[in-house]
């Protein structure tokens, strides 16, 4: 358990790291002739405070004694796809080549996608209200509140963005919907890790984690408000593509 919990936050922690890394390119190379680019700014921000989270949970896991979680690896494993899906995007997108793919229309594992996400809450939820013993507030667990709350509203948009475009493109962005996943599980992580923290499974000081944790929450207020903005159309960002559907730019992938 203490080895999965571990490697799967190492393996989550080096894609969020690269996400920046490759975006910082991105931008460099579309600044001089495209602008500078909110969306671009506001995920190295995210992607520069989410990756060192999950870095410094697994090397405290791996190698200071940390306590491994099953939730913890649950709420882990369910996002790994879609953040693995998006950075193997972006990185071909890098390399010259497409960098999203297209679904037609609904296919049905995408419908049955809510519903399923809906369970797994409730089964994580429902086992988090079976453990017992005392409540605590540590340090740790009040930027890690703000997060979930601040992650689940970003997938909101980023999920009604999607929805929006639907009807026009006539099929969905896999870039957009990795994105539309990333937030909502991300939330899940640091609901987890809160819990965790609350009931002194994981009771270790981590003041450097603690920091982290909190330059992520301006870090999520900002591209909260960038979605927000793009959602609205109140925001104009040529980086906005990773979270459109682009129908005659990409592969369509059938039913």
């Amino acid at each position: 358990m203490v080895t999965s919990v571990g490697v799967l936050n190492v393996i989550l922690g080096i894609a969020y790291t690269s996400y920046g890394l490759i975006t910082i390119w991105d931008m460099k190379r579309g600044w001089r002739t495209l602008g500078f680019s909110h969306f671009g700014a506001a995920w190295i921000a995210m992607a520069f405070t989410c990756g060192p989270h999950h870095l410094i949970h697994g090397s405290h896991v791996l190698f200071e004694g940390r306590a491994g979680g099953v939730l913890d690896v649950a709420a882990v494993a369910i996002g790994l796809p879609a953040g693995v899906a998006f950075l193997a995007l972006r990185a071909e997108a890098m390399a010259g080549g497409r960098g999203d793919r297209f679904v037609s229309g609904t296919p049905s594992w995408l419908a049955l996608l809510p519903a399923a996400g809906g369970a797994y809450v409730a089964a994580l939820i429902a086992s988090m209200l079976q453990t017992t013993g005392a409540i605590t507030w540590p340090r740790q667990v009040a930027p890690n509140v703000l997060l979930v709350v601040l992650y689940c509203m970003i997938g909101y948009y980023l999920t009604r963005t999607q929805l929006r475009n639907h009807p026009s493109s006539g099929g969905w962005s896999v870039s957009g919907l990795s994105l539309s996943v990333i937030f909502p599980t991300c939330a899940l992580m640091h609901g987890v890790y809160a819990f965790y923290v609350a009931t002194l499974l994981y009771q270790d000081i981590d003041y450097h984690g603690w920091i982290v944790d909190w330059v992520g929450v301006p870090a999520a207020i900002y591209f909260l408000w960038v979605v927000r903005g793009l959602y609205r159309q109140a925001l104009r960002d040529w980086n906005r593509r990773m979270v459109d559907a682009s129908p005659p730019q990409v592969v369509t992938v059938g039913r």
